[in-house]
């Protein structure tokens, strides 16, 4: 597809309606096991849809995990406490020692790469003969270029 927007204005409402849910909850009350649910289970489910149909820029994908972190660690008095461990650390696996949250732009790549499976897999549904028609008519997906402004 193409955005006439730049991505970052396009994609703008993934970051707000997060950044507007997370600032929703009275974060000091939670548990540090209420916020892990609230950062898996309601910021992560948030952006589901739209990055698997779009390439989000990683300039957003940062400013989310930004917003995770904050949320995480939390504020005091209007400032940010102190973020005793990077967010990378956190979002290794369990079993790594992290606490398995989702890094936002493998999830985005993992989930542009299931459509692209399925278009492979299922060539004869509609959805799959239209973006062929349309996008690579000539080419097999994996062998066709996209244009610079698409997402």
């Amino acid at each position: 597809m193409v955005i006439t927007r730049t991505k970052g204005q396009a994609f703008g409402f993934v970051k707000d309606s997060i950044k507007a849910r997370l600032n929703s909850w009275k974060n000091k009350f939670l548990s540090t096991a209420g916020k892990e649910v609230l950062l898996k289970a309601v910021t992560m489910a948030m952006p589901t849809y739209t990055v698997s149909c779009f390439k989000l820029p990683i300039k957003l994908c940062k400013e989310i995990a930004s917003l995770m972190a904050k949320c995480w660690w939390g504020e005091y008095e209007g400032k940010d406490k102190v973020h005793w461990c990077s967010w990378t650390k956190m979002m290794k696996a369990k079993m790594e020692g992290g606490l398995g949250f989702r890094n936002l732009q493998c999830f985005n790549k993992a989930l542009l790469g299931k459509q692209i499976w399925r278009l492979i897999r299922y060539p004869n549904l509609l959805v799959s003969r239209i973006l062929k028609a349309k996008y690579y008519p000539k080419n097999s997906i994996l062998h066709c270029e996209s244009p610079k402004n698409s997402s």
